[in-house]
């Protein structure tokens, strides 16, 4: 059992799932936020974890000024928490991915989960109110 699997198996109970969380694939979880966005938590060798969404709809409207608001958000990592924003393949949806290259503690797991997701939300309602 890896680590991931240990901090999943320890998320879930501490969340008091009924359904606990398990790996789709090896060392891959989906952890579902709310309909339509989901974060995949997926294991890296030799240690450590990465973390993905997809957010949603870039605005159409103000596209230039939310996109440099994107831009600046990743600067530092200030505006994701540690996390990098993007758009997909096609330009038009939002992604937001992290990745911790090392090995942490539960604890640590979990408040970098809590701000990937505080993050998640935050750029869901600004791309919400732009629209």
């Amino acid at each position: 059992m890896t680590v991931l699997d240990n901090h999943m198996k320890q998320l879930s109970k501490e969340l008091e799932l009924e359904v606990p969380l398990e790996a789709k694939v090896p060392g891959v979880y989906n952890f579902p936020l709310e309909e339509g966005v989901t974060i995949t938590i997926s294991a890296m060798q030799p240690e450590g974890f990465s973390l993905a969404a997809t957010i949603g709809p870039a605005p159409k409207s103000q596209e230039e000024m939310f996109f440099t608001q994107m831009l600046l958000a990743n600067l530092f990592g200030q505006g994701t928490r540690g996390a990098v924003l993007g758009l997909d393949e096609d330009g038009v949806l939002m992604k937001l991915s992290r990745v911790v290259d090392y090995k942490v503690e539960y604890r640590d797991f979990r408040d970098i989960l809590e701000d990937f997701i505080n993050a998640v939300d935050f750029w869901r309602d600004e791309a919400a109110a732009k629209s």
